[in-house]
């Protein structure tokens, strides 16, 4: 990795750094891992969503918002329901090893 961050030029190598630590910095969060834990092993809708991470809707309905600002999940709308998915793929990554490390215990 060190090689690829020296063969960048400086600038663009801040610019990719930046974007990572947002991603970081949104799924950091304690809430935020229960859903995107939710999300991606359970399927849960969004209405399901309160009762499988055991939090209060406004709380729920917050986090969210900050994941899907920093494009890490998205809704898909079927019918009058919908449903998140992860999209990036780094974070699908990191909570798939968090959801095999957490199956273990």
């Amino acid at each position: 990795m060190i090689s690829k961050l020296n063969d960048m030029p400086e600038k663009n190598c801040n610019e990719y750094l930046k974007d990572e630590a947002a991603v970081i910095k949104a799924i950091g969060h304690f809430v935020r891992l229960k859903l995107l834990l939710a999300i991606e092993t359970k399927r849960c809708m969004v209405k399901g969503l309160v009762e499988c991470v055991e939090e209060e809707q406004p709380i729920v309905s917050q986090q969210l918002a900050v994941l899907r600002k920093s494009k890490t999940i998205e809704g898909i709308k079927k019918g009058n329901t919908i449903y998140y998915k992860i999209i990036d793929p780094t974070v699908k990554q990191i909570i798939g090893i968090l959801a095999e490390k957490y199956k273990k215990q």
